[in-house]
């Protein structure tokens, strides 16, 4: 145990350089700014701070030696996983202060347990790997990303990943169920129970879920897995208003309850967008409509059975949508799902954007949406909407693109967007972060929001597990 009462030592970088590399292979830190550059920014490119190095643990004794070396020398470090955090959760937050711990050499997947429905995977492994291992031994792991391709599982639990699953599965948070964590001081918090139930006390591992590497570092994780579904159906509605796509989609989660496992409440600018960028030839649909609900069923059933009793329900709903488009091919299908991964992609090519990721009570979102529309175009006239994401749970993101041929700045208008978004989510009782965290760009926000009492003790845990603020420190919020 490492002793506090010591006076904390200065390094210079070269020095810090040459220490660490005596704890893990000399392959696995690097220090050139060239090479560090993928490690330094962050995935929308609003920070890019130099890191003194980036080291690649293999193993957990190797991070317990970082970190307790690190710890003795208020050597500062950046807990990083697949770097695809929205918020500036996994990067440096000033140049030349911080060490970057990458854990993806730690990539094993160590066993499936089919007995109790669940998989033991290091925190280094790819999401679509841990998805793929549980799918090729007839088992469904549901948390579904648009990063699931480059994001690894423990930067998921670190930031309590949500995604188009959670409405029936929640977020990782709702399937991890056991944890195993190094701590600043180097100490290992096992918490590896595959027992469902388990109430022995505090649950640490709740703890560290959405901590955004502030409190200790993942190393391995027990994560739940569910039977595979014997199939799929998939259908895709067209509405004249977004009033419209929320009462249906209430219909439908009232009639069909957890078959539904996805809905997704898309714009039409965004196949505007997808159609101008080249991700898509055309529209799905014959006509022009202003929304749309993009639906997704896990089945237990004969698919055709179901199929039959969905047209039977859905034909005494028809007044509450102007089209629904069911595919006639597996392509078709993977079609409809490549379109809603990439509109991501196709705002981002159209200009300057903000992004908001925020939650709402379903009937607070219109509103919502009429009010901040206009507020917004007071700062900045003709700003583009490009409201989408999980009605299921009321996750929006409603992400705000420069106008056409707009000649001001519009990364000027931030902040302030920002606060009129964030006022009103809180003024409608929702919530201004609703999956991916704080990070840095976040921190203003939650000191404005989240009590004082709350902070506080958010603080004195952070306190208690890391007192000399080596992990991650200034996201979530600063210590003074």
């Amino acid at each position: 145990m490492i002793d506090y009462t010591e006076p904390l030592q200065i390094m210079n970088r070269s020095l810090i350089v040459s220490k660490l590399k005596n704890y893990v292979k000399s392959k696995n830190l690097i220090s050139n700014q060239r090479d560090l550059e993928k490690y330094n920014k962050d995935w929308r490119g609003f920070y890019n701070f130099n890191s003194i190095c980036a080291i690649f643990p293999e193993t957990v004794e190797e991070i317990q030696k970082i970190l307790i070396f690190c710890n003795n020398n208020n050597i500062k470090i950046v807990p990083q996983a697949g770097n695809t955090s929205l918020t500036g959760a996994s990067v440096p937050s000033q140049h030349d202060h911080e060490v970057i711990l990458n854990i993806n050499k730690m990539n094993k997947i160590i066993e499936i347990d089919k007995n109790n429905l669940s998989v033991t995977t290091e925190a280094g492994v790819c999401l679509d790997d841990v998805k793929d291992y549980a799918d090729k031994n007839n088992f469904y792991f549901p948390i579904s990303l648009s990063s699931s391709g480059s994001c690894l599982i423990g930067g998921n639990i670190a930031t309590n990943a949500g995604g188009i699953n959670a409405l029936k599965y929640g977020s990782m948070r709702d399937n991890v169920i056991g944890i195993e964590v190094v701590l600043a001081d180097g100490s290992l918090i096992n918490s590896m129970s595959s027992m469902k139930k388990n109430n022995t006390g505090y649950d640490l591992k709740n703890i560290f879920c959405g901590s955004e590497g502030t409190l200790g570092i993942v190393t391995k994780a027990i994560l739940r897995v569910y039977p595979k579904p014997t199939d799929y159906f998939h259908c895709f509605f067209a509405f004249n208003s977004i009033q419209e796509n929320i009462n249906l989609f209430q219909k439908i989660r009232g009639v069909f309850g957890d078959k539904l496992e996805s809905a997704e409440i898309i714009p039409d600018i965004a196949i505007e967008l997808s159609i101008k960028h080249g991700f898509l030839t055309r529209s799905f649909f014959s006509k022009k409509f202003s929304s749309f609900l993009l639906c997704k069923f896990s089945l237990f059933e004969n698919k055709e059975t179901f199929e039959k009793f969905f047209l039977d329900k859905i034909t005494k709903f028809n007044n509450k949508f102007e089209d629904v488009i069911f595919p006639q091919s597996l392509q078709q299908e993977n079609n409809f799902w490549k379109f809603r991964d990439d509109l991501v992609e196709a705002y981002k090519l159209e200009g300057k954007y903000i992004t908001n990721d925020i939650s709402l009570p379903l009937n607070s979102l219109l509103k919502f949406i009429d009010v901040a529309t206009k507020k917004i175009n007071k700062v900045v006239y003709g700003t583009q909407i490009y409201s989408f994401g999980h009605l299921g749970d009321g996750n929006i993101h409603f992400n705000l693109i420069e106008p056409v041929n707009y000649e001001g700045n519009f990364n000027n208008a931030r902040s302030e967007i920002y606060e009129i978004v964030n006022d009103l989510v809180e003024d409608f009782g929702g919530s201004f972060s609703a999956e991916h965290g704080i990070g840095l760009i976040k921190k203003k926000s939650l000191l404005k929001y989240k009590s004082f009492n709350e902070l506080n003790l958010m603080k004195k845990i952070k306190h208690a597990l890391d007192p000399n603020n080596i992990l991650n420190p200034g996201k979530i919020f600063d210590l003074k």
